[in-house]
């Protein structure tokens, strides 16, 4: 039996939803944007939605003003489809009608939800996104296990470190449950920031963080995670007016992080990073130095002081930052100690090491970016190993076609010439031999 077709009623519904929940709540200029874009194909003109006339009907903003309005256009479009999928992946799993817009257009898409009973049909997987399956799987679970053992009055199971962490979790859930599910989606938001070249998933972290601050605007963290994101979106983002609007936000959630725990390790590390995102090399260092010191046992602390160290050119003290980090925090797939060890071990002129050390990150699961693979390069060129070093550049311009690595590196590094003898290597390995 055929799909019954979706009415205008029912994709109003379906936007209205969007639009209504509490992850859209904030976000008005994409709520206006959508709102746009689903009028348009309801009026029979979806096929005819442009860049230019989202610009100009939604922003206002035409090319005489002498910008680029259609590139605003473009990343709250990118924008737009991450939040859409974080959506229905969470808060609207359970909307009979879903509104996608896909890659390459702007004209909406609407698709009817069957609702699932027992087991998922054969050969067809029902899966939900890592990020959001971990923080509303995560905060659920750390809601129910700490409001079941202060109802029931049963003593926590845990004992030593895991102790004072429930008993942590209960001190917080006796001022409030939302005080609760702020902190623990904060640490499930923590272990996403890295690796910082993902431009769209700091966006996703940025606006979890916001959530945060939402729930409870007392709680440090959030503030904290919003720095250090933004920060990040700073340092990803060419020079002009959005990224300096970036580097205030980070400063000004920074000095919020200090202003309520102003000695907590995580709170200076966040402003370390904002620090390090505006080039103030020196203070950075000096922030996240002292961070590192407070909270030694802290992965994510030392990962922050590892990468300022090494984005400043003291390669020796990044390296062994990010030695003590190896092992500590939460696992793969969160963690840049291995990637900075190894960076750092190819500065300080370390090829074979810093090629191990990239391996293991590989192996362990931790972040991969365009410029892990362009160092890979390098360090096989360094060590004559011109076949290897020529497939391993072919693979980061097969995986990043886009990828312009020495914009990436020159943004960030404080010395040129460190970025400048990485690329001289890079060019190398294309050159034909004399």
């Amino acid at each position: 039996m055929p799909d019954k077709p979706i009415s205008d009623r029912e994709k109003r519904g379906a936007l209205q939803a969007v639009c209504e929940s509490e992850l859209f709540g904030h976000l008005e200029r994409l709520q206006g944007f959508l709102a746009y874009v689903v009028e348009e194909e309801l009026a029979g003109r979806g096929d005819t939605t442009r860049g230019k006339t989202i610009a100009q009907d939604v922003y206002g903003r035409s090319p005489d003003d002498g910008s680029d309005p259609e590139n605003v256009v473009r990343v709250d479009a990118r924008r737009l489809r991450q939040m859409l999928d974080h959506y229905y992946e969470s808060v609207g799993a359970e909307d009979p009608v879903r509104l996608f817009m896909d890659v390459g257009g702007y004209r909406p898409r609407f698709e009817r939800v069957v609702p699932q009973t027992g087991a998922p049909p054969s050969g067809k997987l029902l899966t939900i996104g890592l990020p959001v399956l971990t923080f509303a799987v995560g905060t659920a679970i750390g809601i129910a296990v700490s409001s079941t053992n202060i109802q029931s009055g049963l003593p926590p199971v845990a004992t030593g470190p895991d102790r004072s962490k429930v008993l942590e979790r209960q001190t917080i859930r006796e001022k409030s449950p939302a005080s609760l599910q702020a902190v623990n989606l904060a640490e499930q938001a923590r272990m996403m920031i890295f690796p910082i070249f993902d431009a769209p998933r700091q966006q996703l972290v940025a606006e979890v963080f916001k959530r945060v601050i939402e729930l409870d605007p007392d709680y440090f963290g959030g503030y904290a995670g919003a720095a250090q994101t933004t920060a990040t979106l700073a340092i990803v983002t060419p020079p002009g007016e959005i990224r300096q609007s970036y580097l205030s936000e980070a400063s000004r959630m920074a000095g919020e992080a200090i202003r309520r725990e102003p000695s907590d390790p995580w709170a200076q590390s966040a402003s370390a990073w904002a620090k390090f995102a505006n080039r103030e090399f020196d203070e950075a260092l000096r922030l996240s130095g002292r961070a590192a010191e407070l909270a030694p046992e802290d992965g994510d602390i030392l990962d922050i002081h590892g990468s300022i160290s090494l984005f400043s050119g003291e390669f020796e003290q990044a390296a062994e930052a990010s030695q003590l980090a190896i092992g500590k925090g939460a696992g793969s797939q969160r963690s840049a100690n291995r990637n900075i060890f190894a960076a750092s071990s190819y500065h300080l002129g370390n090829y074979a090491e810093s090629l191990k050390a990239f391996q293991e990150a590989a192996d362990f699961g931790d972040p991969i970016s365009a410029p892990s693979f362009a160092y890979q390069a390098a360090g096989l060129q360094a060590l004559g190993r011109e076949s290897e070093a020529k497939e391993k550049l072919a693979e980061l311009q097969r995986a990043w076609p886009e990828a312009d690595v020495e914009g990436m590196l020159s943004g960030i590094f404080r010395d040129p010439g460190h970025v400048e003898a990485l690329m001289h290597r890079l060019r190398e390995i294309g050159r034909p031999p004399e």
